[in-house]
């Protein structure tokens, strides 16, 4: 697991478009794959660099176990229908 603190770390990650995203925020913890349409570079930079991850956070990992989450995070309902 790698805690993402760079916009070119995450660009680079959504070009080699493998692993998952767990997206932490005040609201909910979300996992997504990298390829996800709802990972936009627009919500990172918010998110990580505007706001200095005070609202949350993003890691990466390549595999994902539901049955063995990090953070209590659930399954994007758009890119990780079981």
């Amino acid at each position: 697991m790698r805690l993402v603190k760079h916009l070119n770390d995450f660009q680079h990650i959504k070009r080699q478009g493998t692993g998952y995203f767990i997206v932490l925020d005040t609201k909910s913890t979300k996992v997504h794959s990298v390829q996800c349409n709802w990972i936009k570079e627009e919500s990172f930079v918010q998110k990580v660099i505007t706001n200095n991850g005070s609202n949350g956070s993003y890691y990466w990992v390549q595999y994902w176990n539901s049955q063995e989450p990090a953070f209590k995070e659930t399954p994007c309902r758009k890119c990780m229908i079981e």
